[in-house]
């Protein structure tokens, strides 16, 4: 996590203080070997993005254990053990990250790049109970509960690229890191995504479309405190959830238009049973 964050935060730090006259510079020297591209239009080397992604999913938990603290039952207090092992009929995840990319064609089919920006999301448990309660104790406990979360996310990625007339492919990998604001809790990722597309003009407009399939390896380990309802009192319970992606892979439509030789828009949205819905908005240089 040190050494994503370190490599971040060095390449803000060197596209802040670079002057216009070495970036201009480095964007005519980037590319390295332009000759391999010898015919083709090739877009500006370098590229500031603002994203906002959202994503809808069902998780699969691996494991989910709980802390009661004492019961307070008409019949006094009752005491049980910690980390008692509990299971989720669904866990549904929803989540919005807002980033900013810095990236570079280093080659003409290879792009590198790093993000950096904010997380919000809740996790929804539903079908919720714990194993070994006597049933007098396990009817006082919710069915279902949510945990609300946000935080930090950094990372960084590769993108491979490979034309012919009009037509593109690409394939996309990058790995983020999420520190939430929740106990300890974290959120990794690995999304690789393949896109095959057209482009051309419509209606005087300058742009592509494209469709493909996003690959995403997730795994989220949650722990903090949840409020129950018990015996008409909010009762803080300790949790820990080490969730992974129930689904792997989703479809994807997406277009691109570009407006100028400088400033580029994107939408696309996923589905089959992941939703998600990706806005870019791009500046190359």
């Amino acid at each position: 996590m040190s050494n994503i964050k370190q490599t971040i935060i060095a390449a803000a730090v060197a596209v802040t203080f670079t002057t216009t006259a070495q970036a201009d510079g480095l964007s005519d020297s980037l590319p390295l070997g332009k000759s391999l591209a010898a015919g083709h239009e090739l877009p500006l080397s370098l590229g500031v993005s603002a994203n906002v992604f959202f994503l809808e999913q069902n998780m699969e938990a691996r494991s989910i254990s709980i802390d009661i603290p004492p019961l307070p039952l008409p019949t006094g207090l009752v005491e049980l053990p910690p980390g008692l092992p509990a299971t989720a009929d669904n866990l549904e995840s929803r989540a919005t990250s807002t980033t900013a990319k810095l990236d570079a064609w280093l080659l003409p089919f290879l792009n590198v790049y790093g993000v950096a920006g904010y997380v919000d999301g809740e996790t929804v448990a539903s079908g919720f109970s714990v194993s070994g309660l006597p049933p007098e104790l396990a009817s006082l406990l919710p069915n279902s509960f949510s945990i609300a979360y946000s935080g930090p996310v950094y990372g960084v990625g590769i993108t491979l690229a490979a034309g012919y007339n009009q037509y593109f492919a690409s394939l996309d990998a990058n790995y983020t890191e999420s520190d939430l604001d929740i106990g300890e809790s974290t959120i990794e990722a690995f999304v690789v995504s393949p896109r095959i597309g057209i482009t051309g003009n419509l209606g005087g407009l300058e742009g592509s479309l494209y469709v493909g399939a996003m690959y995403q390896d997730i795994d989220e380990n949650q722990n903090g405190t949840v409020n129950f309802p018990v015996v008409g009192q909010a009762l803080p319970v300790g949790y820990a959830v080490i969730s992974e992606a129930e689904d792997k892979w989703n479809y994807l439509v997406g277009a691109n238009l570009k407006a100028s030789e400088s400033w580029n828009y994107g939408i696309e949205c996923g589905f089959s049973e992941r939703t998600h819905v990706m806005a870019t908005l791009n500046y190359r240089f």
